[in-house]
């Protein structure tokens, strides 16, 4: 009797033992997963974020991801603003005088070198803020704070206000009442010339006290420089925003008309091989490309896109006025360069791929929405 129930202790003891050991590995392991889960979630939050900022807060991809981040979360830690109550609202390249990106603290030393880098317009929709920044967003400045949209060019004086807005109005071919001024900055210039003087021009060799004033229009951003009155403004070209001047299409140099049953089309020309390839999208959804001059039609593909499709980039069509640009043509040089004619039932558009990026922005959006289609074609 003793021995069974000694065996019997020990045997309960054994099951007891190892109850406990698999009770601790479950443990660890329900650790585990719990911290699994955790980062995870945190990874998630942080892609999320990050998704935020690029999507909601960068108007084009010509300002560099970095740059637009380092902005947004400087603004946010100083102000207790969270990011995603904050949006850019306009940007440029800039090439600023010196390192301190033009914005030196008083008694600061700056090294007399040209800066390359962006001023970048941040706005919570009450207020707005200004920031100069190094090519790289490494470097970064704060440039005026708190400062509400309607009352940045208070302090600018009325006649040079006047004579800036006007001056970009005729440039961009906009009404004044489109124009906002974003930055204003007093400037003591070093010639008469405003230091913008053209080729073979004679400035005289003098201070000029005046203004370096920043015009944010719908497709451009233009910077000028005055003097103290308004009666001398110049743009400068460097600084300004480089959104190409387009030109008018010949009439001779058009191509056809669309037919009935064709929604756009897209003519590729140049390149290295100096081939012409025409791609046309039609009511029910054939996307059609062909090599034009290929007298076997060897290279013709047949292609669909679903109904909805056509209706969404005929609605992208209309949201971006493509119509408003009808028959210009945006050139850029360059060798061996491939252009493009885009042609809807209201028009043709004719760029390069190296004028690409520097079209106006809706344009750049029609582009966009025409690749997606020919991307997601069958």
């Amino acid at each position: 009797m003793k021995f069974l129930t000694k065996n019997y202790l020990i045997a309960n003891q054994g099951r007891i033992l190892t109850a406990l050991i698999l009770t601790g590995i479950l443990s660890v392991g329900s650790s585990l997963i719990l911290i699994k889960e955790a980062t995870a979630l945190a990874e998630n939050l942080s892609i999320a974020t990050r998704n935020e900022v690029s999507k909601e807060n960068i108007k084009s991809n010509r300002l560099p991801r970095p740059i637009a981040n380092a902005v947004l979360e400087d603004l946010a830690r100083r102000q207790g603003i969270l990011i995603r109550e904050l949006k850019i609202t306009n940007y440029n390249q800039q090439t600023w005088r010196d390192g301190c990106l033009e914005l030196a603290q008083p008694d600061e030393i700056c090294t007399q070198a040209l800066v390359r880098g962006w001023l970048v317009v941040v706005s919570d929709g009450k207020q707005n803020w200004i920031y100069h920044t190094n090519s790289n967003g490494r470097s970064l400045r704060l440039a005026s704070a708190n400062t509400r949209s309607e009352n940045v060019s208070d302090k600018l004086p009325t006649p040079v206000k006047n004579a800036v807005l006007q001056a970009a109005s005729r440039r961009l071919q906009q009404p004044i009442s489109q124009l906002k001024i974003i930055e204003i900055q007093q400037q003591t210039w070093r010639n008469g010339c405003l230091e913008l003087a053209t080729t073979d021009e004679f400035c005289t060799q003098a201070l000029i006290p005046g203004w370096r004033v920043i015009v944010g229009g719908n497709e451009q951003t233009l910077v000028y420089h005055t003097n103290q009155t308004g009666s001398a403004v110049r743009l400068n070209e460097k600084a300004s925003e480089s959104t190409l001047k387009p030109v008018r299409i010949p009439a001779s140099e058009l191509p056809p008309p669309l037919d009935r049953d064709v929604v756009f089309r897209q003519i590729s020309s140049g390149g290295f091989a100096g081939r012409t390839y025409e791609t046309v999208l039609l009511k029910d959804g054939r996307l059609i490309r062909v090599r034009i001059g290929d007298a076997n039609d060897s290279e013709r593909t047949v292609r669909r896109v679903s109904l909805q499709q056509v209706e969404q980039f005929l609605r992208s069509l209309q949201r971006y006025r493509f119509s408003q640009y009808q028959n210009l043509s945006y050139p850029a040089d360059g060798a061996d360069l491939i252009t493009y004619t885009l042609t809807s039932q209201k028009g043709t558009v004719q760029y390069n791929d190296i004028s690409k990026s520097n079209l106006p922005k809706n344009l750049q959006l029609v582009v966009k929405a025409w690749n997606q289609i020919t991307a997601n074609a069958e």
